[in-house]
């Protein structure tokens, strides 16, 4: 079972698409796949746990003929109150890094030539 978030739902054609939690396609889901009385009161952002339909020979197939990529479809669709793992605690001081990871990197100041005479560029 996968894990994601509704992203898309449209209540009159009775289909919606799911974000996975992780990275890729958005997956389809219908309304049979998760009854009509589920399917009303779903709205956008709710957590929900998936399952995939794994493709018959036959529609293989007639996916390589069209030369159509395949596309993720959900076959079981159950919600859930939250997304699993709940949240993460801050890093302790000893894990988390001493300076930003984007911040500027110089040399110290014993490596850089300093000109104490003044005669350097003037401008």
């Amino acid at each position: 079972m996968l894990y994601g978030t509704i992203k898309h739902i449209v209540p009159t054609r009775g289909f919606g698409f799911i974000e996975p939690s992780g990275s890729g396609m958005d997956v389809y889901f219908h309304a049979t796949v998760i009854g009509n009385e589920v399917f009303l009161r779903l709205q956008p952002g709710q957590p929900v746990k998936y399952e995939l339909v794994k493709l018959t020979e036959e529609q293989r197939e007639k996916r390589r003929e069209l030369k159509e990529k395949p596309k993720p479809k959900a076959g079981r669709v159950e919600l859930i109150d939250r997304m699993p793992g709940g949240i993460m605690q801050r890093p302790t001081q000893d894990v988390s890094p001493r300076h930003h990871p984007k911040a500027r990197q110089r040399k110290a100041t014993w490596k850089r030539k300093i000109d104490v005479t003044g005669k350097g560029k003037q401008g």
